[in-house]
């Protein structure tokens, strides 16, 4: 998958996202069957910040999310071009790309200008999410099918020449 279709995708998915927040924001408190008795919407401002932190209430800060989303972004950004070096372009690794920088791009816009997640979408009993949940629920289930689908091959890697080889690429 070329670069510029890439880059254009997560631009119309993070468009498509942040959007559709804009028309939700103002259905706060609302709560609407989709499917009854199991999928509603339902606006709610989650200010958390992640998952780990509702689930445990840390009380990490506002910053602090936003300086580690920025940091695993830029990494992310640069293991994706790495690998797209060492191995080609390839529309596994593109897709994983797509679905895994819209959902950072997305949590990063969350966290600066929302104070958090403004989640809608209500499953009956377990959670409230976005799409930008799915997009990264998406990724992790693309990236176990792929690992499992190459696992014959990455078993071969030797992660300190893996780890060595991508230092000198950033170095470069």
């Amino acid at each position: 998958m070329k670069a510029t279709y890439k880059y254009l995708i997560i631009t119309i998915m993070v468009l498509i996202e942040q959007g559709i927040k804009l028309v939700v924001k103002n259905y706060k408190g609302v709560e609407t069957p989709i499917i009854n008795n199991f999928i509603y919407f339902r606006p709610k401002q989650n200010v958390h910040y992640s998952w780990l932190n509702s689930m445990v209430e840390i009380q990490n800060t506002r910053f602090f999310h936003i300086a580690l989303t920025t940091v695993l972004l830029i990494f992310t950004f640069f293991v994706f071009r790495y690998f797209a070096y060492k191995y080609g372009p390839r529309i596994y690794s593109g897709l994983l790309e797509v679905f895994l920088i819209s959902g950072m791009v997305c949590s990063l816009i969350d966290r600066v200008f929302w104070n958090g997640s403004l989640d809608y979408i209500l499953l009956k009993g377990f959670f409230i999410f976005d799409l930008k949940d799915v997009y990264l629920s998406t990724f992790q289930v693309l990236f176990v099918f792929f690992v499992v689908k190459n696992w014959n091959a990455i078993s071969k890697v030797s992660e300190k020449e893996l780890f060595i080889d991508f230092i000198n690429f950033i170095k470069k």
